[in-house]
């Protein structure tokens, strides 16, 4: 089976949310999506940064937690995290959901990576 990388910019802007603000996005995944390996797995790619003191956030994809970190305050940061591909539906819209948890977070440039079947 060949496969290759695609790709969709899901936010090509920045955004902020105070704690427990939510900003929800709804993108067309491929039906050609490969879900069912390990050296498969989807990548959502993005960059964070919070307030001074720090802060926290959760990401969930069609309702399902990815991943939920604490990080520092000050610099921007570029983060990913890959998850499995079951979590995607392919050939209809799916949802990624940022919550902010703790202080105030700011999110720039959101992409979700994955293979496709050609």
């Amino acid at each position: 089976m060949a496969s290759l990388c695609n790709y969709i910019v899901v936010n090509d802007g920045s955004f902020s949310l105070n704690p427990s603000e939510s900003q929800t996005f709804s993108d067309p995944i491929p039906s050609n999506l490969i879900i069912g390996t390990n050296r498969a797995k989807p990548i959502l790619a993005f960059k964070a940064w919070a307030t001074p003191s720090g802060g926290a956030f959760q990401i969930e994809i069609n309702d399902t937690f990815v991943y939920g970190p604490s990080i520092s305050g000050g610099d921007i940061r570029g983060l990913w995290e890959a998850f499995p591909g079951t979590v995607l539906n392919p050939g209809i819209n799916n949802t990624v959901q940022f919550r902010a948890t703790e202080n105030k977070i700011w999110f720039a440039d959101i992409i979700l990576w994955f293979q496709v079947e050609i």
